[in-house]
């Protein structure tokens, strides 16, 4: 590897790490004790599972990760160097926007952010529509943000495993768009309604 390859690789695992750990998991485990989050398993006849048994579903989550990355380093395509040194650059970029773009809609949501399924979405009891920074145009800033970051990372590691992790991406936040917006549309009616008439679902001027 160049010593670029090494930045790259650098900047790639220690982003993920914070963006996925400290900031994510951290508060989704705060907020879970505090009976303000989804659970991983659905609360069924008002029955709650122990917090013991989140953690357990989420370390299986990444204990799964483990064999699709080890099995799935399958490259896509064979490229010349000077092409693969391109793409390392133009992904890098897509990478640091998409991820920028994510941080300003999660830091724009402040503490209205939380984490939700494509089955289940909780909004606090003092919940507020925020129509400000890059929810002023797109509903979903931070799925379109996190699109945008993987998609780069597939132009960095244009492997299997990387690809199927930004399709899965695709597929699983636009169904949790999709959820998110019936909750929404419930809980802020016509409010929601007059947000909708100037904004973009997920992808900005498009969709």
């Amino acid at each position: 590897m160049s010593i670029f390859d090494w930045i790259v690789a650098a900047i790639v695992v220690a982003s993920l790490i914070y963006i996925s750990f400290a900031l994510t998991v951290a508060d989704w485990l705060v907020a879970l004790r505090k009976g303000q989050a989804v659970t991983l398993l659905p609360e069924r006849g008002g029955r709650k599972w122990p917090l013991w048994t989140q953690i357990a579903m989420m370390v299986l989550g990444l204990a799964i990760c483990v064999p699709l990355f080890y099995y799935g380093r399958i490259p896509l395509i064979t490229m010349a160097v000077e092409i693969a040194i391109l793409l390392d650059v133009i992904g890098l970029v897509l990478y640091l926007a998409g991820l920028t773009f994510t941080l300003w809609a999660r830091s724009t949501l402040g503490k209205y952010w939380g984490i939700s399924t494509s089955q289940q979405v909780k909004l606090l009891d003092e919940h507020q529509l925020i129509q400000s920074g890059p929810y002023a145009f797109v509903r979903h800033p931070m799925y379109f943000g996190w699109w945008v970051c993987m998609f780069g990372l597939t132009l960095i590691y244009p492997v299997l495993a990387v690809f199927l992790l930004f399709v899965f991406s695709v597929i699983s936040f636009a169904g949790r768009a999709r959820r998110e917006e019936v909750v929404l549309a419930e809980r802020f009616g016509e409010e929601w309604i007059e947000y909708k008439k100037h904004t973009k679902m997920i992808l900005p001027c498009v969709f």
